[in-house]
């Protein structure tokens, strides 16, 4: 499905102009704006949710809310389209959070259809006043809006419903020594801490759930063929561990013994298994502690994923043997190279295509040609 994602001066982003669909490789220097970029979907599926307000308490405050090079005259804005509809907001802050209401809009096949202006209480949909509930302004402009308006909303709605950002799996240890609390979850946190009882809950669940882990499992045996072949797992109050099965082998291994790739290549893969149809799906450094072979095979896997599900799949790396996986897709791999006006840049409009047929990507980002860490002097 894709979207088209627009931001100006948030945080480290000063101009972002970005079209994404597919499975998608983001690569750029250290302090480029990679992981902000990733975040900004989250950020606007908490505000659509509940609020601007609400949601820049969720994802960092106020402080440096606005991007430091902006002019006087320049506002903070974002705005994302999916199918027909657009979204767009220009939230501002004072000292200690956003100033409500935030000016936003929403646009069905180019016509607007809800509006917040600045200094109105109450929205606009069509050309009736009302007033916005605690959820803020898109959810109360979304239901007041018709239902066939609401029907041409859904694809923007599965975007901003599936937003994740998994971020280096932050409880990554914590899971490995002490596995997953015992809950009814059917969708990977962004931590990967529930991994463990949400594969336990598709296994036992309803047959969509049990596919999810079947398309798991054959991930793994197909990334680790010497070293996997199937999990299960054990309840202990309400903790859920697991153990795996080598190829062959009658008795099992605690996953906290496992190699930290096998269990990295699980949450990698139980992240985009979590996506419904036409959702996104954000993977910060997919790569870590993966060998060359389970990174090319889960690159390979996840477009198989993408393609049958409508998925977007975007992976911030910094890994050559992934960006080699887009030798021959140089139009879904951006770069951030923040001396540009706009970014992400696209590769192919970066540098010609027929000039990047004779390269490997990777090499070409190692060597410093593409995305380098130092700008280079002209």
């Amino acid at each position: 499905m894709g979207f088209e994602l627009e931001v100006d001066n948030y945080r480290a982003l000063r101009r972002i102009r970005w079209k994404a669909d597919g499975v998608c490789a983001l690569v750029g220097p250290n302090g480029s704006g990679k992981t902000t970029l990733l975040s900004v979907l989250s950020f606007l599926q908490s505000a659509s949710l509940q609020g601007f307000g609400k949601a820049l308490n969720w994802h960092g405050g106020a402080a440096y809310f606005r991007n430091r090079h902006a002019l006087a005259n320049e506002p903070t804005r974002f705005a994302l389209t999916a199918g027909s509809t657009r979204w767009e907001s220009e939230p501002s802050t004072s000292g200690i959070g956003v100033v409500i209401p935030v000016p936003e809009r929403l646009t069905v096949e180019q016509k607007v259809v809800a509006e917040q202006r600045a200094g109105e209480s109450s929205l606009l949909v069509g050309d009736e006043s009302r007033i916005a509930d605690d959820r803020g302004f898109f959810l109360s402009a979304a239901k007041a809006l018709p239902e066939e308006t609401q029907l041409k909303m859904g694809p923007l709605m599965d975007v901003l419903a599936s937003s994740s950002l998994y971020y280096s799996f932050d409880s990554f240890w914590q899971l490995k020594r002490e596995g997953s609390r015992e809950n009814t979850d059917t969708w990977l946190n962004p931590d990967g801490r529930n991994a463990f009882s949400m594969l336990r809950n598709w296994i036992a669940g309803k047959r969509e759930d049990r596919s999810r882990w079947e398309w798991v499992r054959s991930g793994l045996r197909e990334c680790f063929p010497e070293t996997f072949d199937d999990l299960d797992f054990i309840v202990a109050g309400q903790t859920v561990v697991a153990q795996f099965y080598a190829p062959g082998e009658k008795y099992p291994t605690p996953m906290y013994l496992a190699p930290n790739g096998l269990l990295m290549g699980l949450l990698v893969l139980c992240a985009v298994a979590s996506a419904n149809e036409q959702q996104v799906i954000c993977i910060d450094e997919p790569e870590n502690g993966l060998h060359p072979y389970a990174i090319q095979r889960l690159v390979s896997i996840m477009r198989e994923r993408a393609e049958s599900h409508g998925l977007t799949i975007l992976l911030a790396t910094h890994s050559p043997t992934l960006l080699n996986e887009f030798n021959d897709q140089p139009d879904h791999v951006f770069i951030m190279e923040p001396w540009q006006e706009t970014l992400p840049v696209r590769l192919d409009q970066h540098q010609n295509p027929e000039w990047l047929r004779n390269f490997a990507l990777g090499d070409l980002y190692m060597n410093q040609t593409i995305a380098p860490q130092v700008q280079p002097k002209t």
